[in-house]
């Protein structure tokens, strides 16, 4: 979770006493507020910080019967949001948008609590674009998402910098594979992805011939497969660093916090976007820059993964194009931003 990257480095500004750029802000206290959902207060709380849920309607596109529901749960969100910013009165609200950003940007503003909004993707969202207008500063993963000034900074997007930490004797062991065959990490997005699920299933023969395979499906999601050259996991948390540092190859979605861990781990990856714009746009703009395969319908998954594999020339450019494209330094231009905002 990006936001959690965020809070990190705001600790760690905060207890070097040697830094000078934390403004006069240090001795941080943080806050998290975040939806209903258990895996939010369940990936809050494992960092060590206080969570508070609220109520959120969601900002839909399309019709719904929990259409009729929305207006009433953002308004009854607000109203959380009012009373927690009150009891807790903080410097500023960080947000990283959605639809549970909404009633408590709503809430800032009211109360003339500063707001940064950092937007992920290469695309606003509608959320995004309400809270924009509200917010003070508005920090981008994509340059070209709105026109830079005073207010919009290009910083790229936050991640956390222990992932590149990883150690490959622990992922040999999390896996019981062996390092003189390929591995491939398959993802689908914090939740899994049932799409990308059926595809391993469907492509499994050929793909466990020439490839080790690492497969997280999602929380309450299995496959029926089993083989010495899979393993399969519902969820990685700081076990992901140790599998990142035995992997070759990265299949998954087109999430813009999961784009930016890749650059920075520098892991060529085939990209399954989400049929929706924003991630189409990011992998657009990673396959753009050289970064990225994106996977087309009529193409087969083993078959791209083969060729990229025994093209080394390809596979080092990819590497490359990702070093560019990282922004390491992105969660620490954000968190002084949250420090010295006046």
């Amino acid at each position: 979770m990006p936001n959690l990257a965020v809070a990190t480095e705001l600790k760690n500004h905060c207890g070097d006493s040697r830094r000078d750029d934390c403004g006069s802000n240090c001795g941080v206290e943080i806050l998290y507020v975040g939806s209903r959902r258990p895996l939010d207060r369940e990936l809050v709380e494992a960092a060590d910080i206080p969570f508070k849920p609220i109520f959120a309607g969601k900002l839909r596109r399309y019709f719904s019967w929990h259409y009729f529901i929305d207006p009433f749960l953002v308004v009854l969100g607000f109203f959380q949001s009012l009373w927690i910013l009150i009891s807790f009165w903080p410097h500023a609200v960080f947000t990283k948008g959605g639809f549970v950003s909404v009633p408590v940007a709503l809430a800032a503003f009211v109360l003339r609590r500063p707001i940064i909004l950092h937007e992920s993707d290469s695309r606003m969202g509608i959320a995004n674009r309400i809270v924009s207008r509200l917010a003070k500063r508005v920090c981008i993963s994509f340059p070209g998402v709105l026109e830079e000034s005073e207010k919009v900074i290009f910083t790229g997007n936050p991640i956390r910098l222990e992932i590149k930490n990883g150690h490959a004797d622990r992922g040999y062991q999390l896996t019981s594979f062996r390092p003189d065959k390929p591995i491939v990490l398959i993802w689908g997005g914090s939740q899994g992805a049932q799409q990308i699920n059926e595809l391993i299933v469907h492509e499994f023969h050929s793909l466990k011939s020439h490839f080790q395979i690492i497969h997280i499906t999602g929380k309450g999601k299995q496959t029926p497969l089993h083989d010495p050259s899979y393993m399969q996991f519902e969820y990685l948390g700081d076990e992901l660093k140790h599998i990142y540092a035995i992997t070759d190859i990265v299949v998954g979605r087109a999430g813009a916090n999961s784009l930016y861990e890749l650059a920075f781990v520098q892991k060529p990856n085939v990209l399954i976007p989400l049929k929706n714009a924003d991630q189409m746009n990011n992998a657009q703009y990673f396959q753009e820059k050289g970064g990225s395969i994106v996977l087309k319908e009529d193409q087969s998954l083993y078959q791209i993964l083969n060729a990229l594999w025994h093209n080394q020339k390809k596979y080092e450019s990819m590497k490359r194009a990702l070093a560019d494209l990282a922004r390491p330094d992105a969660t620490d231009k954000i968190a002084k931003l949250i420090l010295n905002l006046k």
